[in-house]
């Protein structure tokens, strides 16, 4: 029991990332080969290239991508150079809709990137599998926490359902610990048991949370 616990632990949040959309879902999400540096903005905030689709849905196959070096998830303009591939999810810039104070056109379609992936999951799939993993954690929290959400600005009916359920959790695995009077085996598979429960409820406020 306790061996099938630890690994439904390690394996679930793994599996919750790669089927629960990204925190933003943007219509362009394709693989590219960097092409060409075509310059930047004059603050340098945003960095132009020049990209040969190799797969995935994109304007067409040969784009300009944007990247921002405040709001690209995952960029890193010091390791970035033509010839890289990588995964780039992000939305179609215009002269009507674009991003910052600068943008250019260079007779191609032009995406704004929002996240890059050079590795096995997405920027926004780090940080959901971090708040996954620290759920058993957080959700000990639960008690103390509805008294603020309550107050908040940020109220959502859906959130104080999770820090509810979050708080029974708590109450049913203390009051089975204490009545069944749990050591041993036993007490460690329920508080792994209590673990991959909190992981599932915190599916819903996911994408709050980072």
């Amino acid at each position: 029991m306790i061996a099938i616990l630890a690994v439904v632990l390690v394996l679930l949040p793994l599996m919750l990332v790669h089927l629960i959309p990204t925190d933003t879902v943007e219509p362009f999400v394709f693989r590219a080969r960097l092409a060409e540096y075509l310059g930047e903005s004059t603050s340098a905030q945003l960095q132009y290239y020049r990209v040969d689709v190799l797969e995935g849905a994109a304007p067409s196959t040969t784009t300009v991508i944007a990247m921002d070096r405040s709001y690209s998830r995952g960029y890193d303009p010091a390791s970035t150079a033509p010839g890289l591939s990588a995964w780039f999810q992000g939305s179609l810039m215009t002269p009507e809709v674009f991003y910052g104070e600068q943008y250019l056109f260079f007779g191609l379609p032009q995406v704004y990137v929002r996240q890059v992936k050079t590795g096995l999951l997405w920027p926004d799939q780090w940080s959901g599998l971090r708040v996954l993993y620290l759920s058993p954690v957080e959700t000990l929290a639960a008690p103390i926490q509805i008294p603020f959400l309550i107050r908040s600005d940020s109220f959502t009916y859906g959130m104080l359902a999770v820090l509810v359920a979050r708080c029974l959790l708590i109450a049913s695995v203390v009051f089975l610990v204490v009545r069944k009077r749990l050591r041993g085996s036993r007490l460690v598979a329920a508080l792994m048991a209590y673990a991959v429960v909190a992981i599932v409820l915190t599916v819903p406020i996911l994408g709050n949370m980072y």
